[in-house]
């Protein structure tokens, strides 16, 4: 149905109606970019709250519109209030066929559906428009616990591609406090990279200049992800258990988690029991709402992967912060837990690899290939700690016959030869840019 009314809310947010903010562009731009052209898919963009999803959709309408029509491109905000007397079951055909009258009668576009998982059955709405090789691309938005669900998989099967959103990589951070990298004294190195850590990366945050109002803010986000992304997502009931493990999740980042821990710990400390099945589904929640990634022991053998503890690390040291300031007691394990995040940043498959001697970090894998075995130790000048942190990557290099070894460290730079084998120890900062 053609309803005049509609296209006054939805128009706001469109270029052909005025320019849109689009924000700073960001180095995943043209990531995306070069598959948001497949035919027949639907491009999915995924990440935690507040990680710049409708801003990375403005860039890509911004840069296609260098090359078509203003009027050739639909952004829709589903969580626009303003629509709310719309959403129906017949909302998505309602707002494309008002578009298509009104703006774009014929002529290739490309729709943006941003927060969809508001409107019921969009997943099979979507599969139709891409039977009917309808003359538009399709490319939804959405915090991944609240748009993944059973129904995408088995309706979209073979015709979707999704990608994975995370707050900004210290790259594009430096580009949104306006520093040319190249040009930064150690000093000042060691302010920045301290305040990426200490608040995170989030856009938003990145761009707020009071040190309160980022930590309230992202409080708010600890919370939203909590409540509206998982207990309101779930229907769950408990959330006051439900705050509690995630509290106990969160102040274990960078360590070992399991069921078994978590619920001893929650007896012991709080008073709280919890069913190891609830348990395991809690975890599942924080995963999918990108709000933790939780890292199995590398082993050939499925069942050690099941058995043994995951590693635990927060999408955002800055929401660690929030919720457990502890910067200064544990900057080593937020160095760790900003090499993971990068690291899936850059779509790596990793593990942690451990024995009865010590462990390594992060054993980067690509197909049936180990290609590099990474520790973290902020302070490596300790001969004792070098002394340990190198028996295990040493250990480790000999099993699973890779010679790929680095350690990234706070203040130390150079390569050694041991045993035969290279070391390349790397800065945090220089990683992070390299």
């Amino acid at each position: 149905m053609i309803i005049k009314e509609l296209l006054d809310i939805i128009s706001e947010l469109n270029f052909w109606h005025k320019d849109q903010d689009a924000g700073i562009e960001r180095e995943e731009l043209n990531e995306i970019l070069k598959i948001i052209d497949m035919p027949k898919i639907a491009v999915i963009i995924l990440g935690v709250r507040r990680a710049g999803k409708t801003y990375l959709t403005r860039q890509i309408l911004r840069e296609k519109i260098k090359k078509i029509k203003k009027e050739q491109t639909l952004y829709v905000n589903f969580e626009d209030n303003r629509l709310e007397p719309y959403l129906n079951k017949n909302i998505l055909d309602d707002i494309y066929e008002t578009y298509r009258y009104y703006i774009n009668k014929k002529n290739f576009a490309y729709l943006i559906l941003d927060e969809i998982h508001n409107i019921e059955g969009w997943e099979k709405w979507v599969r139709i428009m891409l039977e009917k090789n309808e003359n538009v691309k399709i490319i939804i938005t959405g915090s991944g616990s609240r748009i993944l669900t059973p129904k995408l998989a088995s309706v979209l099967t073979g015709r979707k591609i999704t990608y994975n959103l995370f707050p900004l990589s210290f790259k594009d951070f430096l580009k949104f406090k306006k520093i040319n990298r190249e040009h930064i004294i150690k000093k000042d190195r060691n302010s920045l990279l301290r305040e990426y850590i200490e608040f995170g990366s989030i856009p938003l945050v990145v761009l707020t200049e009071s040190n309160e109002q980022k930590k309230y803010f992202l409080g708010e986000v600890y919370n939203d992800i909590i409540t509206k992304d998982i207990m309101f997502r779930y229907r769950l009931r408990e959330e006051s258990v439900l705050k509690k493990v995630s509290y106990f999740v969160i102040n274990s980042f960078s360590k070992y988690v399991s069921i078994r821990k978590i619920r001893n710990s929650l007896k012991t400390i709080m008073n709280v029991s919890v069913s190891p099945s609830t348990l395991s589904y809690y975890l599942e929640y924080f995963e999918k709402s990108f709000l933790f990634i939780f890292l199995p022991i590398f082993s050939y053998k499925i069942k050690d992967q099941m058995q043994y503890p995951r590693k635990v690390y927060c999408i955002d040291t800055g929401l660690i912060n929030a919720i457990i300031p502890k910067f200064s007691e544990n900057i080593g394990n937020f160095y760790e837990n900003i090499v993971a995040v990068e690291l899936r940043r850059k779509n790596k498959e990793i593990y942690y690899w451990k024995n009865e001697n010590g462990e390594v970090d992060f054993i980067v894998k690509d197909g049936l290939k180990i290609k590099e075995l990474i520790q973290v130790c902020y302070d490596i000048k300790d001969e004792k700690t070098k002394k340990r942190e190198i028996k295990s990557l040493m250990d480790a290099s000999k099993e699973l016959k890779c010679n790929n070894l680095m350690v990234i460290t706070d203040d130390y730079g150079k390569e050694e030869n041991i045993d035969n084998k290279r070391i390349k120890y790397i800065t945090l900062w220089e990683w992070l840019l390299r």
